[in-house]
């Protein structure tokens, strides 16, 4: 038979003192500073996500203020008396907490100014817990700011929120902030184990920071899934159980896609997430497994401290191992991917057919390289380095400028026969003769116009060349392959970061152009 007066384990083993909240030692710390010294503010603000203890430490400080055992406030409440008792089952007349996803209209903050002048009845303060308090209106807002800002002496106010950035300014100002921070996993680990030593259950050190890691910090998550998973198992809670209730993929299916990846495998690829689809795992919940393995990948390769990860040391070592055959850069490249694929999808087969796309580029491609400026340089090689210049106009209404003093003609020198083109020839160019000297005439001078930049119609160029070399094509192919290959293992881009030249398996042809001469400048390394 069922037993009626069950209660959740996150109810059950609230933290009824200070010393009880898991994570938050910044927080108690100065709570329990301030009640010693006599510096109890009149206005706190409890910031964090959710299930973390913002709500729990707000009725830890009521009763903190209020306990019978103690003349004064005290920082260690006795839990016995009857304002403990009642303060923790929600029941205190003296303490008021409020909803303010539904309470959050002019004429509920009304009801709170007028309540809040009466004095407490069985307590030393009246203390109202506001919890959501982003939820109330802008009206609600500047009718609180007032008694904010000046409340009676035995009136406090702890403000909570998940969404600290919709509270006004002239809220914040007027209170204390305290910023509550997710809890660490190992905390979690720690909390939970101790709720299993009294519960009588066990579970292994994996289960409890899966359980954790799920979490995601938060305290209540935590012992929500627990809860459920003492539900679910007869004896010992292992590894394998906390994946199966939550419906989360292996890791081993992890290694086998990263495995898949980086052998380029796509067929192995794509039976991975059929599997996984056919388990009735969430797809959603796959890609953000998929975005935390690769981001654990990432920490890995750079950092040498692999403690952050809270992980068994053999998923350490399994995920190092994988690290150290990945590029840093295509690591990055993925993880970004990834973290933009986890932005919404409209249906199952959106997400299907996304993150197979995404699966296939990033088995195809190393890295992503920009050619366009390489194969410009590329081409005008390939005709020799020369770039035809277009004449300048003549100024208008005027004269045409003077061109510059031509000195003796050079002769550029030829492009060899043989080398990456494949036997283009390309004969020396002669210089045009120079221009004759205008005469002097004593009519003004027009402003000399530069010369444009030299224009390269670089499609027609690229038509020429592959016409009458058919081979270039695959000149191209292997060029391209050598950036690719060059690329990742420096960690950067060589041919655009360093001008094109420097590098083994780098191409340039750096083209100045001027108002005497063209000129071709190739290196081949």
């Amino acid at each position: 038979m069922a037993d009626s007066n069950y209660t959740v384990l996150a109810r059950k083993w609230r933290p009824q003192s200070f010393d009880d909240v898991v994570g938050q030692e910044h927080i108690t710390r100065t709570l329990k500073n301030a009640i010693a010294s006599g510096r109890i503010h009149h206005a706190f603000l409890f910031l964090g996500s959710r299930g973390i203890g913002k709500t729990t430490t707000a009725r830890i400080l009521a009763k903190a203020l209020n306990c019978q055992q103690s003349d004064t406030p005290t920082v260690s409440p006795c839990g016995v008396c009857d304002n403990c008792v009642s303060i923790a089952q929600g029941s205190n007349i003296d303490v008021i907490e409020i909803d303010g996803a539904s309470n959050n209209t002019v004429d509920n903050v009304r009801d709170i100014r007028d309540n809040v002048r009466m004095v407490p009845s069985s307590g030393r303060y009246k203390v109202y817990i506001i919890d959501e308090v982003h939820q109330l209106s802008t009206s609600a807002f500047n009718a609180l700011l007032k008694t904010l800002e000046e409340p009676p002496a035995h009136a406090v106010f702890i403000l909570a929120t998940t969404e600290a950035h919709k509270i006004p300014a002239t809220i914040v100002s007027r209170c204390q902030r305290y910023d509550f921070r997710r809890v660490p996993m190992a905390g979690i680990a720690e909390l939970l184990r101790n709720i299993l030593a009294k519960e009588g259950r066990t579970a292994s050190d994996e289960a409890l920071f899966a359980i954790a890691r799920a979490a995601e910090g938060g305290v209540r998550d935590s012992e929500g899934i627990l809860d459920e998973l003492m539900t679910y198992c007869d004896g010992e809670i292992t590894f394998k159980d906390v994946f199966d209730v939550l419906g989360l993929v292996d890791w081993r299916v992890m290694h086998t896609l990263c495995d898949a990846l980086l052998a380029g495998d796509v067929a192995r690829q794509m039976t991975v997430v059929e599997e996984v689809i056919t388990a009735g795992k969430d797809l959603s919940q796959f890609v953000e497994e998929l975005l935390r393995y690769f981001r654990n990948l990432l920490v890995c390769k750079s950092s040498k401290d692999t403690e952050i990860l809270r992980l068994p040391e053999d998923e350490t070592a399994e995920l190092a191992r994988r690290a150290a055959r990945f590029p840093l850069v295509k690591l990055l490249n993925i993880v970004e991917q990834f973290a933009a694929l986890t932005n919404g999808f409209d249906s199952q087969i959106a997400q299907r057919t996304a993150l197979e796309a995404l699966l296939i580029r990033l088995s195809r491609v190393d890295t992503d390289v920009s050619l366009d400026t390489v194969m410009e340089k590329l081409l005008l090689l390939g005709a020799g380095g020369v770039v035809p210049a277009v004449a300048a106009p003549p100024a208008e209404g005027g004269a045409p400028p003077n061109p510059p003093e031509v000195g003796p003609a050079q002769t550029p020198q030829p492009v060899p026969t043989t080398g990456l083109l494949g036997g283009v020839e390309a004969s020396p160019v002669a210089a045009p003769p120079p221009a004759p000297r205008p005469v002097p005439t004593d009519a003004p001078m027009a402003a000399a116009v530069p010369a444009p930049q030299p224009v390269v119609d670089k499609e027609a160029l690229k038509a020429r060349l592959i016409a009458k070399n058919p081979g270039l094509d695959a000149v191209f192919d292997v060029f391209r392959g050598k950036v690719a290959e060059v690329r990742p293992a420096r960690g950067e881009s060589a041919a655009e970061e360093s001008g094109g030249a420097g590098y083994p398996g780098t191409v340039s042809a750096d083209i100045p152009v001027d108002d005497t001469e063209d000129a071709a400048d190739t290196e081949l390394d």
